[in-house]
């Protein structure tokens, strides 16, 4: 079988939507170059790791060849263990080697069948090439990406569908769906069989209550799905006729189901009052950004900011460019924060709008006016909604230097008359 074949397609898609819409081609280079001056991960293992050559680790040598064999890879594999007995692995390229790096605890405690899944998992992410798409990580502790807002959380929700196609690698390699998950079970929460009975359907009881809470929104930021959505992704493939010819799913019900199961995870309101909330953000930030007609980059980006930080991981999908939409759904909205909303949510969304109106730089008489008819129709009294609105310009202040736009902008000006002189 061509191992690529078995590819999710989400996580597919999903890297062909990084490189082609982002472009981030040019950091991942970028990153690499730096990587090749400064690169002494290699070093690093041999100094604080043992090489398991086939003279020290002989099991770990003939597994490693099994692997290597089905999977048609040519490039040496270097396999590395490292003090640790927690239960970690890892691939890498360097240069034209491959390194493993297990720690000594799983190796110590993996029967042969469950070392070849996890193998198998992480050489996954070689043979997709996930390990290059890993270099947009930005080392500082400030941000957790290199890329513009939309495009991290592309990526975030890439990486989750990534661990998705390796998994498939590994019970492909292994040929046993139990062991598996016996692997997965062991890896993610340290326990084995002797203390944790494998049950599905209990497993996915715990999927649902986390997809019900408003904790989803920390799962947003994870670079894995949570072990009840792998353990279904894995079943589903393991029954469909991309698997086995005796498989019941095919190719496209299979990306459907798996889909639905990756959307459970997906940073989007759990509540109505969430929902609400961020409609009327949504709406009202539209119509306030276009009321005078003079739309700036900076309103539009507070805007999707504010969508992706507070309520989903598709901002884009929320803004309505249609008026009689807008229209439409702000009132229902509106209505709904007015009747059934606590005092916290309708601060919240009036604080929000304030921010956007305050993004370019200017808040404007009719800017003031507009905030104040949206903080009316969710049942803000005037003084009640002012003080909302001073207390967030007393919070936010005004982030643009409006005269540094204008000397910027004059220059431009003047550099274009020049030139076209």
């Amino acid at each position: 079988m061509d191992i690529k074949q078995i590819r999710y397609k989400g996580d597919l898609e999903d890297t062909r939507e990084l490189y082609e819409v982002y472009q981030v081609k040019q950091i991942i280079d970028s990153h690499e170059d730096i990587m090749k001056e400064h690169n002494t991960f290699r070093e690093q293992l041999l100094a604080n790791s043992v090489r398991l050559t086939h003279l020290i680790a002989p099991r770990i040598y003939n597994i490693i060849q099994k692997v290597k064999k089905e999977l048609e890879i040519d490039q040496k594999i270097e396999f590395f263990s490292l003090n640790d007995l927690r239960y970690n692995a890892s691939a890498f390229r360097i240069k034209n080697k491959i390194a493993i790096v297990f720690t000594s605890g799983l190796l110590e405690n993996f029967s042969d069948q469950e070392i070849i899944f996890i193998l198998g998992h992480e050489l996954g992410h070689i043979l997709f090439d996930h390990n290059r798409l890993l270099l947009l990580y930005n080392p500082s502790e400030n941000k957790i990406t290199f890329l513009p807002i939309l495009a991290e959380k592309k990526f975030l929700r890439w990486q989750k569908k990534a661990e998705i196609s390796c998994d498939r690698v590994g019970l492909f390699l292994c040929k046993s769906y139990e062991i598996a998950v016996q692997a997965l079970l062991k890896i993610s929460y340290g326990l084995t069989e002797k203390n944790l009975n494998f049950n599905l359907p209990e497993l996915m009881k715990q999927l649902q209550d986390i997809a019900r809470s408003e904790y989803s929104s920390e799962l947003a930021t994870a670079s894995h799905p949570i072990l009840p959505v792998r353990l279904k992704a894995l079943e589903l493939f393991h029954n469909s006729r991309l698997y086995s010819d005796k498989g019941s799913i095919d190719r496209k019900e299979l990306s459907t189901r798996i889909d639905n199961l990756i959307h459970l995870t997906n940073f989007y309101p759990r509540t109505k009052n969430a929902e609400m909330m961020m409609k009327f953000v949504a709406t009202g930030g539209v119509h306030l950004i276009a009321s005078d007609r003079d739309i700036t980059l900076e309103e539009i980006k507070s805007l999707v900011k504010i969508l992706a930080d507070v309520f989903t991981d598709d901002p884009e999908k929320e803004i309505i460019f249609d008026k009689v939409k807008i229209a439409a759904q702000l009132k229902e909205s509106a209505q709904y924060l007015k009747d059934k909303a606590n005092d916290n949510d309708r601060y919240y969304s009036l604080h929000f709008l304030t921010i956007i109106a305050l993004a370019d730089g200017q808040f404007t008489r009719q800017e003031k006016d507009i905030l104040m008819k949206l903080a009316q129709s969710i049942g803000f009294t005037a003084d009640d909604a002012m003080g909302v609105v001073w207390h967030t310009l007393q919070q936010e202040g005004i982030n643009i230097d409006v005269k540094l736009n204008q000397i910027a902008e004059n220059v431009k000006q003047h550099y274009t008359d020049i030139n076209e002189d």
